[in-house]
C-alpha cells in the first residue's frame, strides 16, 4: 500500500471517529496501561496515570482496566467533552493544520477499529476487556534516564533515597510526594495486591487481547515477565502480538534468554515484537540515558533482528538533551533499515516519535525559538529526502505517518513560546545530575556551552 493510499484511508476513519463525537477515542476503553508497581492506570501514554483504588480491584479485579475514574472519561468523550488529560491531542488538533492526532492513529488501528461500533455504541458504565494492554510488574531497572523517575525505575529511587530529591519546583522526585500520590512502588519482591489482581483477571482478558505490550521499569528484571511469556507458551493465542520493552543493555544473559523466548513463542504460532527507546546518539545518549552504553545498545538490538524474526520498534521522547544528536539518531535507524528490511512494506525497525513534555525542565522549549526554528529545519529537510528515498537494493525510507509526526514536532519547535519559566530548574537539576552521576554537561554538550551560564539559577 502507498503512503497516499494510507492517508486517504486514515482521512476517511478519521471522518467517521469524528462523526460519534469531536473527542471520541477508543482508546479509552480497549488500550490500557498497568503500572502494578504502584496501582496507577492510563488508557494512552499521553494522559497522565491515575490511581486505581485497592478497593475496587479487591470487589472485582477487572477494575484494573475499569476504574470508576475512567469510566467518567468515557462518558465525556461519548458527549462530546474534551477530557483536559488528554490535551496532547487536542493541542495538535487545534494547530489548525488538519493532523491526525493520536486519537486518530490509535482509533484506526488494527487492534482497535474492527470494535468501533461496539464501543461507539457502548454503555460507558459497563466493563469492557481491552484490546491492548500494556503491563509493567515492577520498577525494577539497571537504568536511571534523567528524565525518568523512582516510581518507574529502582535505580531512580537508590538515588533519590541516597541524595534526596531533585532540586526541582515540581517535587516530583521527592518520597514524600510519592508516599502522599501513592506512587510509591512496591518493592520488586514484596507481595503486591495489584499483581494478584492481574493474575486473576488475565486470564479472561486474554480472549480479547490482540496486543500485549510488558513494560516496566526493565522488563527483563522482572520475575512476572517470565511468568507471563511463559504462560503464553503454554496457552498459545494465535493472532497475538506480543510485543516486550527493553532498554537494551542488561546482561548479556538476559538478552539470551528474551531471544530465547520470542523464538519458543514464534513456534507455537505466537508473534513478538521489542521495543526500545533511544531519541539521540553516542556520549549524549549515554548522558540521558544514565547506564546506556551505546555500542552495546546497537550490537544487541543486531542481534535480536539477526537472531529472531522480531521488529524492533524503537520509541523516540524528544527533549533537550536530545537534539544536538537526533539527525545522527534518524541516520542510525535508516543504516539499520538498510542492512534489516527485506522490503518497502515489512519495517522492521519502525519509530515513534513523540514530544516530552514532562518532566518540564527538559522540554526542547526551554530553548528560543530561533534556535529551535533553524534546528527544525534542519530535521525537517533531512526527513523529507528519506521519505521520497528507495533503491532496489536499499529497503529504507521514512514512511508517511513517521514524517507527518516529525513535521507537527517540527511545527511544535517552530511555534511554541519559550519555556523561560523552567531554565532555572534545568540549571538546577543538571548541576545536581552531574555530581550524583559523575558525569560532566559542559564536555558532553558543547552546543549548549553557555546555557548554564545564561539560565543561571539565581531565586526569582
Amino acid at each position: 500500500m502507498s503512503n497516499e493510499q494510507r492517508i486517504k484511508i486514515l482521512e476517511e476513519k478519521r471522518d467517521k471517529i469524528n462523526n460519534v463525537s469531536c473527542s471520541f477515542c477508543t482508546a479509552k476503553w480497549l488500550q490500557t496501561t498497568l503500572m502494578l508497581q504502584n496501582g496507577y492506570n492510563h488508557s494512552c501514554h499521553h494522559p497522565a496515570p491515575h490511581k486505581i483504588p485497592l478497593e475496587e480491584i479487591a470487589a472485582d479485579p477487572a477494575a484494573l482496566h475499569n476504574s470508576q475514574y475512567k469510566k467518567e472519561q468515557r462518558l465525556k468523550m461519548l458527549q462530546g467533552e474534551r477530557p483536559s488529560e488528554c490535551s496532547y491531542c487536542w493541542k495538535i488538533e487545534d494547530l489548525g493544520k488538519d493532523y491526525f492526532s493520536d486519537r486518530h492513529y490509535k482509533t484506526a488501528d488494527t487492534w482497535a477499529w474492527d470494535r468501533f461500533d461496539e464501543i461507539a455504541h457502548s454503555d460507558p458504565g459497563e466493563n469492557v476487556y481491552p484490546s491492548y494492554l500494556e503491563v509493567s510488574f515492577s520498577n525494577a531497572c539497571n537504568f536511571a534516564c534523567a528524565y525518568c523517575s523512582p516510581e518507574i525505575s529502582s535505580k531512580w529511587m537508590e538515588d533519590v533515597k541516597q541524595n534526596g530529591a531533585y532540586p526541582t519546583k515540581h517535587g516530583a522526585h521527592h518520597l514524600d510526594y510519592l508516599e502522599k500520590s501513592g506512587k510509591m512502588p512496591y518493592r520488586h519482591n514484596d507481595k503486591n495486591p495489584y499483581v494478584d489482581a492481574f493474575w486473576k483477571w488475565f486470564p479472561d482478558a486474554l480472549k480479547y487481547l490482540k496486543v500485549l505490550r510488558i513494560t516496566g521499569g526493565e522488563p527483563t528484571m522482572s520475575k512476572d515477565t517470565w511468568k507471563l511469556l511463559d504462560y503464553l507458551i503454554e496457552n498459545p493465542r494465535k493472532g497475538l502480538d506480543v510485543a516486550i520493552n527493553t532498554n537494551g543493555c542488561v546482561e548479556e544473559k538476559l538478552i539470551d534468554k528474551l531471544i530465547e523466548k520470542i523464538n519458543a513463542l514464534a513456534d507455537v504460532g505466537v508473534k513478538v515484537d521489542v521495543y526500545t527507546s533511544l531519541e539521540s546518539t553516542g556520549r549524549q545518549a549515554e548522558y540521558a540515558r544514565d547506564g546506556l552504553n551505546y555500542f552495546d545498545w546497537v550490537k544487541n538490538i543486531e542481534r535480536i533482528l539477526t537472531e529472531t524474526k522480531s521488529t524492533v520498534a524503537v520509541m523516540t521522547t524528544i527533549n533537550i538533551l536530545s537534539l544536538p544528536t537526533f539527525i545522527d539518531f534518524i541516520m542510525l535507524i535508516m543504516d539499520l533499515r538498510k542492512l534489516y528490511n527485506t522490503s518497502f512494506e515489512q519495517n522492521r525497525i519502525p519509530l515513534s516519535i513523540n514530544i516530552m513534555h514532562w518532566p518540564p525542565h527538559l522540554q526542547c522549549t526551554l530553548l528560543d525559538k530561533d534556535a529551535r526554528t533553524a534546528t527544525a529545519n534542519t530535521i525537517e529537510k533531512l526527513c523529507e529526502s528519506w521519505l521520497k528515498y528507495y533503491t532496489k537494493e536499499k529497503y529504507a525510507r521514512i514512511y508517511l505517518e513517521e514524517f507527518d509526526q516529525i513535521q507537527r514536532f517540527c511545527d511544535y519547535l517552530r511555534t511554541t513560546e519559550p519555556a523561560v519559566e523552567h531554565r532555572q530548574d534545568f540549571v538546577r537539576y543538571i548541576q545536581a545530575y552531574d555530581k550524583r552521576r559523575n558525569k560532566n554537561f559542559a564536555d558532553v554538550f558543547p552546543q549548549y556551552t553557555n546555557l548554564l551560564e545564561e539560565w543561571n539559577a539565581k531565586e526569582d
